[in-house]
């Protein structure tokens, strides 16, 4: 199962099954089509109150009941609280029937989740017949009188995914409380001084300082606020996200702070918050590479073509630092390899490595909010760089990183504060910055 889709049932799973079912103890969970394929969606559902099985038309991992018949469930009318289904509906030659029998099962309070691809290569499994597009979803609620709550097409490549919440009578849902993401508790972290130790010219915070003199931005984006002191730093109109914030610092009127994750934030918020195209942007959240591509991919897409993306914890001070599961104090988790994705797939970006205390920053000029390259790339990318990896040695030795003083990244500083420079001669000149630094 690709990312992408994972990542679509947990925002469905967040958004609408943990509000609906807050107080419901047990929770039936069905999902159709559910065999253990390169992953399945029951890690989502792990709380011990859900009862979680899976339908299939052939024995396989994960697989708890077997159909004689792939168009009939073998349950009763009204008594499932969530039916799911992902990646099975383009193999399901009369796809209508299999889900006229999902709403069949599905209790009158409950939630139908539904992920198919609108795109993608041909997959054979053991057919493969259809893709979706929103007023498929649409129909198929028209022809069972079910409700669809929501549907929505997800841009990520190659699969670019439809998904679609339905129930079968008009529900009055909670609003949607933010999921805390989980981390382990830094007073019970454990390590050694030469895996906690950190190194930089200067602070991350006095380094963005100075991008907010030189730049001026007339809106600034944070995703990641914490308690608040890097985002205190704007003057100019500024968003935060954040779905825990502990703000401790007081922060001027013209910042706002959006409680949520920044996938939340992006799909239901964004338009609204961000009326126009952002100038400076701090990336500072989730410590796992595809949460911090994901940020870059929506950010870049509202930054103006001048604009600056800063991205920190790009440079971490040991391997233990790296890892995906904390156990330092000092942890930049594998957002390294973002780094390392930039470099590969968009060559068009200016990149420059600051010294920056404690783990490094990474600014990034030359955003360009038509190019689809990440997105059109996106399972592919996370399925290669998904395994466990050692950041290398040069990245742990910040080998070609720029001290926050060189003249290097003052001039870019310039170049990108200068709103009537067209984008080619921003690249050209930042280019002509880069190899200077280089030869120097």
């Amino acid at each position: 199962m690709h990312a992408s889709s994972r990542e679509n049932m947990q925002r469905c799973h967040d958004r609408y099954v943990v509000p609906a079912f807050a107080d419901a103890d047990p929770v039936q969970v069905l999902d159709v089509g559910g065999a253990d394929v390169n992953g399945g969606y029951r890690p989502i559902f792990a709380d011990s109150r859900y009862e979680y099985r899976t339908v299939d038309i052939e024995p396989g991992e994960g697989v708890d009941i077997v159909l004689d018949d792939p168009y009939v469930l073998p349950l009763q009318d009204d008594s499932v609280d969530v039916v799911l289904s992902g990646q099975m509906l383009e193999h399901c030659e009369f796809f209508w029937l299999t889900f006229a029998e999902m709403v069949r099962v599905l209790k009158p309070t409950g939630l139908l989740i539904l992920i198919a691809p609108s795109a993608g290569p041909i997959h054979r499994y053991p057919v493969d017949c259809y893709r979706f597009y929103p007023d498929a979803y649409h129909a198929l609620a028209k022809w069972t009188g079910c409700q669809a709550i929501e549907v929505f097409h997800d841009e990520r490549g190659p699969w670019n995914d439809l998904v679609g919440v339905f129930s079968k009578e008009p529900l009055d849902l909670p609003v949607p409380v933010p999921v805390k993401p989980s981390t382990a508790p830094v007073d019970v972290l454990r390590a050694t001084e030469a895996e906690e130790a950190t190194r930089g010219a200067e602070s991350y915070l006095e380094v963005l300082q100075h991008l907010h003199d030189a730049m001026s931005p007339r809106l600034y984006l944070e995703i990641g606020v914490r308690h608040g002191r890097s985002l205190a730093l704007a003057t100019g109109t500024a968003i935060g996200v954040d779905p825990d914030p502990d703000v401790r610092v007081e922060l001027p009127p013209t910042t706002t702070v959006w409680s949520m994750t920044s996938d939340e934030f992006f799909a239901s918020a964004a338009e609204d918050a961000l009326p126009e195209p952002v100038e400076l942007a701090f990336i500072d959240g989730m410590h796992h590479f595809e949460y911090a591509l994901r940020d870059f991919m929506n950010v870049e897409r509202r930054t103006r073509p001048g604009g600056l993306i800063v991205i920190d914890d790009i440079f971490p001070g040991h391997p233990a630092q790296a890892e995906r599961q904390r156990r330092t104090q000092a942890w930049t988790g594998d957002v390294w390899k973002l780094h390392a994705i930039l470099e590969e797939y968009r060559p068009d970006l200016v990149l420059l490595p600051v010294d920056t205390h404690p783990t490094g920053l990474l600014l990034v000029a030359g955003a360009n909010q038509t190019n689809r390259r990440l997105w059109e790339l996106y399972n592919p990318i996370v399925r290669r760089f998904g395994e466990d990896m050692e950041p290398p040695a040069e990245r742990l030795a910040r080998t070609g990183v720029l001290p926050p003083s060189s003249s290097v990244v003052t001039e870019a500083l310039r170049l990108c504060a200068d709103r009537s420079l067209p984008r080619p001669q921003l690249i050209a000149r930042l280019r002509t910055l880069q190899k200077s630094a280089g030869s120097s």
